[in-house]
C-alpha cells in the first residue's frame, strides 16, 4: 500500500503514456482505497491475561506501606543426644543444642517432663543446668532400669511426650508462648504514555477509524496489569530506600514452603507428586489444592494422575464459581482434591526465558508447579490475600491520571492548560503487596 498523507516516496501522478492501463500504474497514484481489514490481531493474547490477581479476589486496603502480621510456631518442641554422659547407671545427662540456656530463659525442658527417645525409650528429666549457654538435662529411664547403650548415644533425636509428678508435690516452672512477627511492603509501579496532539487526532484504518492512541493506551493497560501481577508472582522484598519492593509468592514458597524436585527427563511421576503432598499434609494443607503449572508440568501431571481425575464441576472454595481466565483439571489424591491449571507466565519467554535443565540455581518454569492453599487459618483469615495503600478514603490501588498540555483525550483543546505541550500525558500508579500467612502450607514442584 502507498503511503498516505504526506508520501514519502512521493505518489506518482501527472499524464503519461502507456500501452495497456494496469493497476500497477494507478494503484501507484494512490487513488485506489486499499483493501485493508479493520481488526488487529494480537500475536500472543493469552500473555495479557492476569488470572492470578483476578482469582486472588478483592484486595484489603492497608494504611502504611509496611504491614506486619504474627504467627504462632509449633508450641511443643524437639531435641537432639550430644555431650552424653555414661550408662550403666540410674541417670545420664546430655546436652541439647537445641535449646538455649540462660538465667532468665532456662531452656525448654522442665524437672518432670518426660521425653520419648528415637529408641523408644521414654525419660523423665531429674535436673536442668547450663552447658556453655545450651541446656543441659539429667535424666532417668521412666521404667527405674538403668541406661544400656543401646538406649540413648550422641545423635540420639527424642521429642517431648508429656509430664509426670508424684502426689503431692508442687507445681513446676512455666513456659511463655510467643509469637513470630512476619511482614511485607508495598511496591510503587508507575507506566507513562506521551501523545502529541497532532497523533490524537489521526485517522487509522483500524477499527472504526479513531486514533491509534486508543489502542496504545489499550496495551499499555493489559501491560500495566501484568506488572502488577509479575509484583504478585516473582516479587523480592527490598527495604532498600529508593527501590522498596513486595515479596512475592514465589519468595515464599521456595524459602519457606515445601520444595521438591524431579527428574526433568523422566518428567514428574506420580511418585513424586505422593511425595510431595504427603509433606504438605504433614504441614496441614487445606482439603483443596491449587496447582499454577508451565505448560510441561501440566502435560505430565494429566498422565501420572489420569487414574484420579474427578468429573463434573467443583467449588473452588476463595476461588468462587467464576473460574473465567484458568482452566483446571481436578484429582482426588491423598484425601485432597488437587486441582492444576496452566499459568501462562511460566511459558513466557519473555517474563522467564530460561528454557534449560533446572537446577538449584536455574529454574525451567515450563517444568515447574507452585502450589498454594488459600484456604483460611484457624481464625478465619485468608492465608494469601492482596493488599493495596488506602486511608481515609484514599485508594492507591490503581491510578489513572491524565495530565493534559494543549490538547487532552476528551478532545478539549485551548482553554485552561496544565503546560504548554502541544498533546498530553497518561499516568499510571499502584501501590501493591502481598500478605501472605503460613507459608509452611505453599509448595513448589520443579525439574532438576
Amino acid at each position: 500500500m502507498p503511503a498516505q498523507g504526506n508520501p514519502i516516496p512521493p505518489l506518482k501522478g501527472g499524464t503519461t503514456a502507456v500501452d495497456t492501463i494496469m493497476e500497477g500504474y494507478v494503484f501507484e497514484s494512490g487513488i485506489h482505497k486499499p483493501e485493508m481489514s479493520n481488526i488487529l490481531s494480537f500475536k500472543y493474547p493469552q500473555y495479557l491475561l492476569t488470572s492470578l490477581l483476578d482469582r486472588l479476589g478483592a484486595s484489603e486496603g492497608r494504611a502504611q506501606s509496611v504491614y506486619t502480621w504474627d504467627t504462632m510456631d509449633r508450641t511443643r518442641e524437639a531435641g537432639s543426644v550430644t555431650n552424653m554422659g555414661a550408662t550403666g547407671t540410674a541417670t545420664t545427662t546430655f546436652t541439647a543444642p537445641e535449646f538455649a540456656y540462660s538465667t532468665a530463659k532456662p531452656g525448654y525442658l522442665i524437672v518432670k517432663d518426660v521425653i520419648r527417645l528415637d529408641t523408644g525409650v521414654l525419660a523423665r528429666v531429674t535436673a536442668s543446668a547450663d552447658d556453655g549457654g545450651l541446656q543441659s538435662v539429667t535424666v532417668e529411664k521412666v521404667d527405674g532400669s538403668v541406661w544400656a547403650v543401646e538406649d540413648i548415644a550422641n545423635g540420639s533425636v527424642f521429642g517431648h511426650a508429656f509430664n509426670s509428678f508424684g502426689e503431692g508435690t508442687g507445681q513446676p516452672e512455666g513456659r511463655l508462648y510467643l509469637p513470630v512477627e512476619d511482614y511485607n511492603r508495598m511496591t510503587i509501579l508507575k507506566r507513562t504514555i506521551k501523545i502529541t496532539g497532532s497523533e490524537i487526532t489521526n485517522k487509522t484504518w483500524l477499527g472504526n477509524g479513531e486514533a491509534w492512541y486508543w489502542t496504545q493506551e489499550d496495551i499499555e493497560m493489559d501491560e500495566f496489569a501484568r506488572d502488577r501481577e509479575n509484583t504478585i508472582m516473582f516479587g523480592e522484598l527490598s527495604d532498600a530506600p529508593g527501590s522498596y519492593t513486595s515479596r512475592g509468592l514465589l519468595d515464599w514458597a521456595l524459602n519457606e514452603g515445601i520444595d521438591s524436585t524431579y527428574a526433568s527427563g523422566t518428567g514428574v511421576t506420580e511418585g513424586d507428586l505422593i511425595a510431595h503432598i504427603k509433606t504438605m499434609l504433614i504441614e496441614g494443607t487445606s482439603n483443596q489444592i491449587i496447582g499454577l503449572c508451565g505448560a510441561s508440568y501440566l502435560a505430565d501431571i494429566q498422565v501420572a494422575l489420569r487414574d484420579y481425575a474427578v468429573a463434573g464441576a467443583l467449588n473452588y472454595g476463595t476461588f468462587g464459581d467464576n473460574m473465567a481466565g484458568l482452566d483446571f483439571q481436578s484429582y482426588k489424591f491423598l484425601g485432597k482434591t488437587l486441582s492444576f491449571a496452566h499459568y501462562v507466565p511460566f511459558d513466557d519467554e519473555k517474563v522467564v526465558p530460561y528454557a534449560g535443565a533446572g537446577s538449584d540455581e536455574q529454574i525451567n518454569f515450563s517444568e515447574f508447579a507452585l502450589f498454594l492453599d488459600l484456604g483460611t487459618d484457624s481464625g478465619g483469615k485468608k492465608l494469601i490475600t492482596m493488599v493495596h495503600k488506602e486511608h481515609d478514603g484514599s485508594s492507591r490501588k490503581f491510578i489513572h491520571a491524565v495530565k493534559p498540555g494543549m490538547m487532552s483525550p476528551s478532545g478539549a483543546n485551548g482553554g485552561i492548560v496544565s503546560n504548554d505541550f502541544d498533546g498530553f500525558e497518561i499516568y499510571y500508579l499502584s501501590e501493591i503487596g502481598l500478605e501472605v500467612r503460613l507459608p509452611n502450607r505453599l509448595g513448589v514442584m520443579r525439574s532438576a
